[in-house]
């Protein structure tokens, strides 16, 4: 009986890890536009065009609603650094993937939309939207769902 239950417990416990997430994914950028919400006119306006070196580090961890997100840009020498923990995921369509965001600061939105090679990260949130936006042009890595696996390499 106890060796069926222990049977029993180490294969929950296998299938668990074997279904869950563990993934980074990370993107480079080289321009940005950015824009802040005009509430006279009640729309965004777009305040400036940067064409900069950008990071973007998503890190799932168990599942898709767990993780972080860190936004790395460097801005006229200067490098800002926005960070997060994935509170919610969400599919849009069929390719499109909407992360939320929150951090002790801050409480952001990033919108991945693979189609036209871009991610909407949307931050400064008030009660009704958020004020500031960018929108970035952005590129995979050369292994965009690299997992955090070892690899073993021999060279012959």
């Amino acid at each position: 009986m106890k060796t069926k239950m222990v049977f029993f417990l180490l294969m929950l416990f296998s299938l668990n890890s074997y279904a869950q997430i563990d993934s980074q994914k990370r993107f480079q950028s080289d321009s940005r536009k950015y824009y802040i919400w005009n509430s006279e006119f009640e729309k965004y306006e777009l305040k400036e065009t940067e064409y900069e070196n950008s990071v973007i580090d998503i890190r799932e961890i168990g599942s898709k609603t767990n993780g972080y997100i860190v936004i790395t840009m460097l801005d006229n020498g200067q490098v800002r650094l926005h960070h997060g923990s994935i509170i919610e995921f969400a599919q849009t369509s069929e390719t499109e993937g909407t992360w939320q965001i929150r951090s002790k600061f801050m409480r952001a939105k990033l919108v991945y939309n693979p189609k036209e090679n871009t991610i909407t990260y949307l931050y400064d949130a008030e009660k009704k939207r958020y004020n500031k936006l960018m929108i970035f042009a952005v590129r995979p890595d050369e292994l965009p769902n690299a997992s955090l696996k070892t690899v073993v390499r021999t060279d012959d």
